[in-house]
């Protein structure tokens, strides 16, 4: 998996606790009761399919599912079964990706001073209301998709859509277009909110006889 597919992750949990800057009332309706409800979770669990569709190679679609696990405090552990296993895991201090086949784990710092980065919105830094604009993805009546348009440009993704469920006011699946129109969409079942999840859930420990690779920042070697 490369940096740019690892991103996409983390983009999904920024969603967590959103601010939101809109105009239209029912979209603003819409997008605090989405809010609210996040806010309201110290912790989430759901069943995920995850799938690549490149704008290049038409056609070609790459599908993957698995368990993603959130906590508040930047915490995650996305859990890949099909049709490869792996795990990607944020412990709030470092990124691991390992995949158990290839034995080895790519470890990266969380950049916490990057005011960009979407993971410092779940540590509850930053600000939506002040890096995203927000229109109906469909102007249709009864739409629940939003279309979440960042203010300042940001190297991964153009644009975001995130489908509301209308009785639980959780996120039943997003969509990440890049700048040459590339989707990776994730759709989310058996979601439950608040699960048992201790802090040391999310601590990542390499197996005997797994190499570890260091991914430096392109700030740290400059």
């Amino acid at each position: 998996m490369s940096i740019f597919r690892i991103s996409l992750l983390i983009t999904y949990c920024s969603l967590l606790f959103p601010l939101l800057a809109l105009a239209d009332p029912s979209l603003n309706h819409l997008v605090n009761k989405l809010q609210n409800k996040y806010q309201s979770m110290e912790a989430l669990q759901a069943d995920f399919s995850q799938s690549y569709q490149s704008k290049r190679f038409s056609g070609s679609t790459r599908t993957e599912s698995g368990v993603v696990y959130l906590r508040k405090g930047g915490l995650m552990k996305w859990e890949y079964k099909q049709p490869e296993k792996k795990i990607f895991v944020s412990d709030g201090i470092f990124y691991f990706y390992y995949v158990p086949e290839d034995k080895q784990v790519v470890k990266s710092a969380v950049d916490n001073h990057n005011q960009q980065s979407p993971a410092l919105f779940l540590a509850g830094r930053g600000s939506f209301a002040k890096d995203f604009k927000a229109q109906w993805a469909d102007p249709r009546p009864g739409s629940r998709l939003v279309k979440l348009i960042p203010v300042k440009q940001q190297p991964d993704f153009e644009y975001l859509i995130v489908e509301v469920d209308p009785v639980r006011d959780l996120i039943l699946r997003l969509v990440v277009v890049d700048s040459y129109d590339n989707r990776t969409e994730y759709r989310f079942t058996n979601i439950r909110e608040n699960p048992p999840l201790p802090t040391n859930f999310f601590i990542f420990q390499a197996p005997p006889g797994t190499d570890v690779i260091l991914q430096r920042r392109e700030a740290d070697e400059n």
